[in-house]
């Protein structure tokens, strides 16, 4: 499978991966002065923004700790929530009463 917005540059146990997406870039790997000099190259050619660490992208929340990367989607739940008039409903472990009893008619 290609995907024409995915660059990936493995050399000598260093890792870099440039995603696109329209006029975004998320560039991650494990060789920070790689990182630079990509930022510096991209830079020459496009005016780039630097936002620093990934924090939100696509609806997508990310966030980095010693015990590695959590993603998760609680910020566009809360949108959905709220553009629907949703948010402060109480939840519920099941929708309908779990004794319920239904029959064929």
């Amino acid at each position: 499978m290609n995907d024409h917005s995915l660059f990936i540059n493995s050399f000598e146990g260093s890792f870099i991966a440039l995603l696109v997406y329209v006029d975004d870039i998320i560039l991650a790997g494990n060789d920070k002065e790689e990182i630079v000099r990509i930022k510096q190259a991209l830079n020459q050619t496009f005016k780039i923004k630097d936002l620093g660490d990934l924090r939100y992208f696509l609806g997508l929340e990310v966030a980095k700790s010693k015990e590695g990367i959590m993603i998760n989607q609680r910020k566009y739940a809360l949108e959905l929530l709220t553009d629907v008039g949703l948010l402060a409903c109480k939840p519920a472990p099941t929708p309908i009463d779990n004794h319920e009893k239904f029959s064929s008619r």
